[in-house]
């Protein structure tokens, strides 16, 4: 029997994570692998390979206010999660030879679970994502991470958000930096449907994009009016969905920007948007990684960003980027960048494709699994 490789996620959204595992899970089944991926939710953005089984093993209770509390209702309904998942994985999948437990909500629930040759894969920075509850409860946030991201090895999705992980919890597991795979040629084979970008009236390389949920951490008010100090000579297309939408759009229409500023909602395939695009902007005011910069850079799209924690720095030189809340800055970089779009340009490091990014994982989940044994 081949080895088994498990993923363990919400559900299969349309955002950097989601499509981080099923780019990896697809890799992982080139490579001769039995690939599992588990999710909490039946809800399912993205497409699977034929060679991936898909799992569905829902949680009874949906928590909106999180209780770290670590005899809380919904700590002891999160335990029943995971002994259910480990009674289903090992009556229906078998034992995982790694699995990989993406986002925060997982990572809490397989605290409790006793599968092994598991790692957490973090794809934020903590310090960040727990901001506002570090201020009002540090003691009991700080202990509940511990708990949390003490369990298992960790892998960070970049260096920036490892070296956050260590300041902020202490050397208390193996830690290692896996950037996301890129996979390039998948990438460009979805972008040829460029009949796409006619049904939405764009023409060839005549606009910027900005591809990202509708959240404040993508930074859409500060986009729009940095936008609004620009020239203009691209109209600006907006790709993704979310709780801030109807307020953005608001607020085009209060910048006076409303008929150069394009709402396209959420794209399967967003790749044909984004080949034809003159330009790429990413306004995040913090990413773990920032993998609509590399999906960009596979297309040979030039690209702007924010300098935030903890993702684009690593991705691009410094003249590709411009500090958090600069608005000034960044509609003069626009311009700059519009102006001579040649330079922005930053080729793909091949080192992101996936093939290399699977052994990654699967080099240091054995390292860990030894080392854990041997502890």
């Amino acid at each position: 029997m081949p080895p088994v490789i498990l993923f363990i996620l919400k559900a299969l959204e349309g955002r950097g994570a989601e499509r981080m595992v099923t780019t990896l899970a697809s890799t992982y089944v080139q490579m001769g692998y039995n690939v599992h991926i588990l999710c909490l939710e039946g809800t399912q953005d993205m497409p699977l390979d034929a060679g991936i089984h898909y799992h569905v093993v829902p949680y009874d209770e949906v928590f909106i206010e999180q209780n770290l509390d670590p005899g809380s209702k919904q700590a002891q309904a999160y335990k029943k999660v995971a002994t259910r998942i480990d009674n289903y994985v090992l009556s229906q999948i078998g034992t995982p030879n790694l699995t990989l437990v993406n986002i925060y909500k997982l990572n809490w629930i397989m605290t409790y679970s006793r599968l092994p040759n598991v790692v957490n894969v973090l794809h934020t920075a903590l310090s960040k994502q727990f901001e506002h509850q570090l201020l009002d409860t540090p003691v009991q946030t700080l202990n509940h991470l511990k708990m949390v991201y003490g369990a298992h090895p960790c892998s960070c999705v970049s260096e920036g958000a490892r070296k956050d992980l260590v300041s902020l919890l202490g050397e208390m597991t193996a830690t290692t930096t896996i950037y996301n795979p890129c996979d390039a040629a998948w990438i460009k084979s979805k972008s040829s449907q460029t009949s796409h970008i006619e049904a939405f009236g764009l023409t060839h390389k005549q606009y910027m994009i900005h591809v990202a949920s509708f959240d404040t951490m993508k930074g859409h008010r500060e986009l729009l009016q940095a936008y609004a100090q620009t020239a203009q000579k691209l109209p600006l297309v907006l790709v993704g969905k979310g709780t801030l939408e109807t307020e953005i759009k608001a607020l085009a229409v209060e910048l006076n920007i409303n008929n150069h500023v394009r709402f396209l909602g959420f794209q399967t395939n967003p790749y044909p948007l984004i080949a034809s695009a003159a330009l790429m902007v990413v306004t995040s005011k913090f990413e773990g990684f920032g993998y609509v910069i590399v999906e960009a850079q596979a297309l040979g799209v030039p690209v702007i960003s924010t300098d935030c924690p903890f993702g684009p720095r690593e991705l691009l030189p410094t003249k590709n980027l411009i500090a958090v809340g600069d608005i000034e800055g960044l509609a003069i970089l626009i311009d700059q960048a519009v102006d001579n779009l040649i330079r922005y340009i930053v080729p793909l490091n091949e080192q992101l494709l996936p093939k290399h990014i699977a052994q990654q994982y699967l080099e240091f989940g054995l390292m860990s699994n030894v080392l854990g044994n041997e502890s």
